[in-house]
């Protein structure tokens, strides 16, 4: 062990930033760190074993530096192999600290930014600004219903949520851009109380500071939404959803 203390790590910091993987037990430390350093700096990597036998259990926690990072290395590694070993890796976003245990396979993936635009900028302008990050699937500038005229801003939806969390990493601070959340389907709408106000695309407008009538961030909160630094979490259009794992292999480290 380094005679240096290891830096503490917010494991919650950024939000979506740390993964529970399944894995087998012959997998080490040196055979994940080798395969999931590949897709961004690594801050922890926790193999859990049983405490009294001290034998690894065939899961593991990682926990990288960027968001963007994590969601390639789901994209990269889920169900593929490492090392020697051939038991396939089981990829998934870990759940925050406090959050409710989910039921692995209820999480959608993240893929859309909800962004501020010039009312004048159109969805090709949009598109040039935001192709660096990845390959956009479409972009929807929401519009008065009444004069069709511009509202200022955006989504812009991409094909992999890796490209979406670079976006919003990377993306310039005056697009004040976050994370949307997945659309909610119609028929779950009426269960979710204020959730049943979604914006254009579908997904719920309930964040701090959003008015869900207008689907646009209200004046009074519009500079509490710089990203470009990573913030303790980022503000999110609507509260976040549980993430997948496995509640059983929940831990106090974690």
């Amino acid at each position: 062990m380094s005679e240096e203390k290891k830096a503490k790590v917010d494991h919650d910091t950024p939000p979506f930033s740390r993964l529970f993987v399944i894995c087998s037990k012959n997998h080490d430390e040196d055979d994940i760190r080798a395969a999931f350093g590949e897709c961004g700096n690594l801050q922890d990597v926790w193999l859990v074993r049983d405490r009294a036998t001290q034998e690894k259990k065939g899961i593991c926690y990682i926990k990288f530096e960027k968001a963007s990072a994590a969601h390639l290395a789901i994209e990269k590694l889920h169900g593929e192999t490492i090392g020697s070993d051939s038991k396939p890796l089981k990829v998934l976003l870990a759940d925050s600290k406090g959050q409710n245990r989910s039921v692995a396979g209820d999480t959608k993936p993240r893929s859309r930014i909800f962004i501020l635009i010039s009312k004048s900028t159109s969805s090709d302008e949009v598109r040039e600004i935001f192709a660096e990050y990845g390959t956009i699937d479409h972009i929807q500038i929401i519009t008065d219903k009444k004069t069709g005229d511009s509202k200022g801003c955006a989504y812009v939806k991409y094909e992999k949520p890796s490209s979406a969390f670079l976006a919003l990493e990377e993306c310039p601070s005056n697009h004040k851009a976050v994370i949307a959340e997945p659309r909610v389907p119609r028929d779950s709408r009426n269960s979710m109380g204020d959730a049943g106000n979604v914006g254009p695309m579908g997904g719920a407008m309930q964040m701090r500071g959003f008015d869900a009538r207008d689907n646009i961030p209200a004046p009074r909160q519009m500079d509490d939404h710089r990203h470009h630094s990573y913030n303790p979490s980022y503000p999110m259009v609507e509260p976040p959803q549980p993430h997948e794992t496995i509640s059983k292999f929940s831990s106090d480290k974690f």
